[in-house]
């Protein structure tokens, strides 16, 4: 009877232990700063885009990767990644630099959009991806507006 009650505390507390991570995971806020060290290289518009990631819920969480699509109005801009491992204090917030390749197909597919969103004052992106964090994946996706009078 005891051993069966322990297995059954142990499996219980794993199990909150992980609905916790997860929980965090899908309540963190991204908001993007201005983009940093901008260069064409092999057809493709490259730059590092700041990130701060805010964690709102009292559980730190250590975020293996990032894969997002960067879209607005609904057409793919680029992809962001980060592939080094960084923690997020409870919280807290962190800013982190993702990579950011745009291919200048992609810049020609959506120029026309991007354009008319530009006459706004506002462009409209969102980060729709993945997160891997823990050892398990939450799926993302946010979208902001960037006033581009803030960037120029």
């Amino acid at each position: 009877m005891k051993k069966g009650f322990i297995i059954i505390a142990i499996v219980l507390l794993i199990t909150l232990y992980i609905a916790n991570k997860i929980n965090t995971a899908r309540q963190l806020e991204f908001s993007v700063g201005i983009p940093k060290e901008v260069s064409l290289k092999t057809g493709a518009l490259t730059f590092i885009l700041p990130l701060k990631v805010q964690n709102v819920l009292a559980t730190s969480l250590r975020i293996k990767a990032l894969d997002f699509d960067i879209l607005t109005a609904g057409k793919s801009l680029g992809k962001a990644l980060l592939t080094t491992p960084v923690t997020i204090a409870g919280n807290g917030f962190t800013i982190i630099n993702v990579n950011v390749s745009i291919s200048a197909y992609e810049v020609l597919t959506a120029a026309s959009s991007f354009v008319n969103l530009f006459k706004s004052g506002k462009v409209n992106l969102t980060l729709d991806g993945l997160v891997y964090a823990e050892g398990f994946q939450v799926p993302i996706s946010q979208s902001f507006d960037l006033d581009y009078k803030n960037v120029l």
